[in-house]
């Protein structure tokens, strides 16, 4: 699974090339596409305002949920010290058997997680 954070998502929205490659790109098969998870979407949306509707529109994204079992998870994960703009990421790819990725301007806020945080670079 490819994870986009918060971080990630403003790149997108700044026209970042990798990004926008992954996001254009339609699949039937949701498990093949980029995936946002829902706190991800807040923070950026909070950082850059209209970055909600800008992604929501991009056929080759999936939206995860924060359902009551990943609250419970996100609540842990920042009760442990990760930030909670981080912390939904960190929870779903945890989730994925096979070794999920995080895409983010911000690799070092995954320090210490135990998750593959691939740098993006500086949107």
């Amino acid at each position: 699974m490819i994870l986009l954070d918060h971080t990630a998502v403003i790149a997108l929205c700044r026209g970042h090339r990798l990004l926008s490659g992954l996001a254009v790109v339609e699949t039937d098969v949701p498990e093949q596409r980029a995936h946002v998870p829902a706190l991800c979407l807040v923070a950026a949306s909070l950082e850059l305002p209209g970055a909600a509707a800008h992604v929501g529109a991009l056929p080759g994204l999936e939206f995860l949920p924060l359902d009551f079992a990943a609250t419970a998870s996100v609540e842990h994960t920042v009760g442990r010290g990760v930030d909670w703009r981080y912390a939904h990421a960190v929870h779903a790819v945890a989730l994925d058997p096979q070794e999920g990725q995080i895409l983010t301007a911000t690799p070092e806020a995954y320090d210490g997680t135990g998750v593959w945080a691939v740098d993006i670079g500086k949107p």
